[in-house]
């Protein structure tokens, strides 16, 4: 959605004959990217973690 929102911010400018051109910021971006892949990684790990801890019957309720 962005890319579209730039590209229209992009030729309407070039419609006004503003040639400007489109950067990146690569630091902020790789920095969200890794953010992200970090809180996903120990959202996946911490809770299965947990889970592998108890036994298969603890984890559904039902008793033996």
């Amino acid at each position: 959605m962005a890319v579209l929102n730039l590209m229209g911010i992009w030729s309407a400018l070039g419609l006004l004959s503003v040639w400007a051109g489109i950067e990146i910021p690569w630091v902020a971006l790789g920095a969200t990217v890794a953010a992200c892949a970090v809180l996903a990684v120990i959202s996946a790990v911490v809770p299965a973690g947990l889970s592998l801890r108890r036994r298969a019957v603890e984890s559904a309720g039902v008793q033996e």
